[in-house]
């Protein structure tokens, strides 16, 4: 929609009331399954051999998705909808994600679906009881019967739990959508180190962060994984949309809209890589959400909702990117910041909410790097991201295509194309094998750019998918490159 019609209103974020778990009682659970099943050895790499995750460029060789089906449109607790997504095609989204997964298949990666990952954690932990101590801390209300419990129950789609009157004759809730699991790139990252777990803002998607850390721990399919780091238990906001491997020495990490800020050095002692902070939002740290409150988002932080939205690699120093935003030479004359002060000075815009979107543009985009092992701090001054990235000698495809000279050209070039392509995730691609990337289709202008400069670009129907904010990249979670 365009930023006319919306005129920057502040929404309910999803997921913003408080989730019903115990986390004391759910890592004691957790912390007890592990000792009773014996924990994984916690290597970095492979036995041997190479990292199983050197950048997040290369020839991609096993991911993890989450395939959403039709039925995937229940109830949820969290969601202050009547029926989550009961506007979207589920059928059809559900054809358009297996698009992607017949890419990843030809492009000759092994893909392992969520669903296959917990029924096999499921079945190993059945027996011995550290199912249903899991499942009694993190999904109580289908507890009640572990053994009727299946990965379908837990996932929403076992009709047994689905739509269900109580003996009043009136609804009772069991079982959560689980659809947003589909963005498995969020849950976790894998990195030369090993494996990062994620922590999401959203208490309603945090459940997905519950369930990737069973299926690490216990599904045969997932736990040669080692895990380095689990923000779950440093109880601090990461989410792996804002997270690129660069190389084994090197993360971009986005922060401040979906990421707390105070991760960066924390990553960089523990993974000893060097962290390179990118800025979404200016803050010191992301406020916890609630009972009863809703946190409130600009549509700016929505369109530039991860780092994966507006950057990602498509070869050894060369990305992806959005033009103009994180060139400190743009800070206040790019298209957005020009569009945005012509439709307050026209009352399209609220001031308020105009403010707040020209203070996150003029700062958009600013680096930090944070040093491999000590975690120390360095300011590299009014640097934004494609700056510093210049100066080391990378190049730039544009989302939207080339930039137009002049600034009625570049304004009109912006908001005709590039704003659109981004706002259809243009950005958000992940690579198959060097040279060679899947994206949505719907794009053409970034398509062909990228084309010009070297990269084949395979593509599938999206128009369900992008509509939720998210795209190829976000849709997978590569667990081993070459």
């Amino acid at each position: 929609m365009p930023f006319a019609a919306r005129r920057f209103s502040i929404g309910s974020q999803p997921g913003a009331e408080m989730m019903q778990i115990d986390r004391r009682s759910l890592l004691g659970g957790i912390a007890a399954g592990a000792a009773l099943a014996g924990a994984p050895a916690q290597a970095g790499s492979k036995p041997g051999g190479p990292p199983f995750l050197p950048s997040d460029i290369g020839t991609l060789k096993r991911v993890l998705v989450h395939s959403v089906t039709p039925q995937d449109r229940g109830g949820d607790r969290l969601d202050p909808g009547l029926l989550p997504y009961a506007e979207s095609d589920m059928a059809v989204m559900a054809e358009q994600q297996a698009g992607l997964i017949r890419l990843l298949k030809a492009n000759g990666a092994e893909v392992v679906e969520v669903k296959d990952a917990l029924a096999a954690a499921i079945a190993a932990t059945r027996k011995s009881g550290i199912f249903a101590a899991w499942l009694e801390a993190s999904f109580p209300l289908i507890a009640a019967d572990p053994d009727r419990v299946t990965a379908d129950t837990i996932l929403g789609r076992d009709p047994a739990f689905a739509n269900r009157l109580g003996a009043d004759g009136n609804w009772r809730h069991y079982a959560d959508d689980s659809a947003s699991t589909m963005w498995t790139r969020d849950s976790a990252i894998m990195t030369p180190q090993g494996l990062v777990m994620g922590r999401s803002v959203s208490l309603r998607r945090r459940r997905e962060n519950h369930l990737l850390r069973f299926c690490y721990q216990h599904s045969p399919l997932l736990t040669r994984y080692p895990v380095v780091f689990d923000a779950m238990e440093e109880g601090i906001g990461l989410e792996g949309g804002d997270m690129t491997v660069v190389d084994r020495n090197t993360i971009f990490l986005g922060n401040g809209n979906r990421t707390d800020p105070r991760i960066s050095p924390l990553l960089a002692q523990r993974l000893n890589m060097d962290v390179v902070a990118v800025q979404t939002v200016k803050r010191e740290y992301i406020r916890p959400a609630r009972m009863g409150s809703a946190a409130q988002m600009l549509e700016l932080q929505l369109l530039l909702l991860h780092l994966d939205t507006y950057f990602t690699l498509v070869a050894p120093k060369h990305a992806l990117t959005v033009p103009w935003l994180m060139e400190k030479d743009h800070a206040e004359t790019n298209p957005l910041s020009r569009y945005i002060r012509g439709a307050r000075a026209q009352n399209l815009l609220e001031e308020e909410e105009a403010e707040k979107g020209l203070t996150m543009l003029k700062e958009f985009g600013k680096v930090t790097l944070y040093r491999a092992g000590t975690g120390k701090k360095e300011d590299l001054g009014d640097l934004k991201l494609v700056d510093w990235l210049k100066g080391q000698g990378w190049h730039f495809t544009w989302v939207g295509g080339a930039r137009p000279a002049g600034d009625e050209a570049a304004y009109a070039a912006f908001m005709a194309t590039a704003y659109a392509e981004l706002r259809r995730q243009a950005s958000n691609i992940v690579q198959a094998r060097p040279g060679r990337v899947i994206a949505y289709a719907g794009n053409p202008a970034t398509k062909a750019a990228l084309e010009a400069d070297g990269i084949a670009v395979d593509t599938f129907p999206a128009r369900e998918l992008w509509a939720w904010h998210g795209g190829p990249h976000c849709l997978t979670q590569p667990l081993e490159r070459l």
